[in-house]
């Protein structure tokens, strides 16, 4: 899905990533995602955007984005940008028990960021080295990914560090009730009603956070979840059934409207 200003990246496993290692690094759009994003840079002059609050240095830091924010990074070409960049998917952080693992600091954040020592940043490299090198280790990779979470709440709670809101934090809870909710769609009075907020309100903040209408937003998300249900195998019908539409005929003429041909031209095209 790719709107104005506002894109979704997804993956295909519960946790993972990469290391990367760029001279300069130009991301000119804000994106999102539904799982948590873990980036710890190592080295580089940087620049990490979170909705419209931006944050410069070139010390090593560890970034945690909460799923539905939006966000970027940014490098200039003057020195090595070295970061790894962790995916988790949220389920795999909320099986955590709070005494194991706090995450109510994330409630209305959408960004944390942490200024690791030159220990703890050798720690947290090892951790996300692990991940990335043992991507098939759920079991494994779930602890790993708890323990940088501990340690940045520890880094945190040294003082070294900071948790970002924005003015909209209550449109990323709209993003994840409407994407939870896709195959039974919520109408705007219902969200409203849901997150106490006038309907112009309402529109208003959504497209002031991402840069899009809330009908586009909707067509985006409903089209581009169909998309992956008929690569992944799913009938037309179960498809139009899961992402919300009313009738087979419906959901073809919308596919049709949306992509130039319609679903089984599309599941066609996949086998030649």
């Amino acid at each position: 899905m790719n709107l104005k200003g506002y894109i979704k990246e997804s993956f295909n496993t519960p946790i993972g990533g990469y290391l990367s290692q760029t001279i300069g690094h130009t991301q000119a759009y804000l994106h999102w995602h539904t799982h948590y994003e873990v980036k710890l840079i190592v080295s580089g002059n940087y620049t990490t955007t979170s909705h419209n609050i931006n944050y410069s240095s070139h010390n090593p830091a560890l970034f945690i984005h909460r799923p539905y924010t939006l966000h970027s990074g940014n490098a200039t070409p003057d020195k090595p940008y070295l970061r790894f960049i962790i995916h988790i998917d949220k389920s795999i952080i909320t099986q955590f028990p709070p005494s194991l693992l706090d995450t109510s600091i994330y409630a209305n954040a959408t960004m944390l960021r942490v200024d690791p020592n030159e220990s703890e940043l050798a720690n947290l490299c090892e951790l996300c080295d692990q991940i990335v090198k043992n991507e098939r280790d759920l079991r494994g990779n779930a602890l790993r990914s708890a323990m940088i979470f501990h340690y940045a709440e520890q880094i945190l709670e040294c003082g070294r560090g900071e948790i970002i809101t924005t003015n909209f934090s209550y449109i990323q809870d709209v993003l994840q009730l409407i994407s939870d909710s896709i195959s039974e769609p919520l109408t705007i009075p219902q969200l409203c009603e849901k997150f106490d907020v006038g309907h112009s309100k309402l529109l208003s903040d959504f497209k002031a956070t991402t840069g899009t209408t809330y009908k586009k937003y909707m067509t985006d998300l409903r089209m581009t979840r169909a998309r992956e249900l008929l690569i992944r195998g799913e009938s037309i019908i179960n498809a139009s059934l899961e992402c919300g539409y009313s009738s087979e005929a419906h959901f073809v003429k919308s596919y049709r409207e949306y992509y130039g041909i319609t679903p089984g031209e599309f599941v066609k095209s996949l086998d030649s």
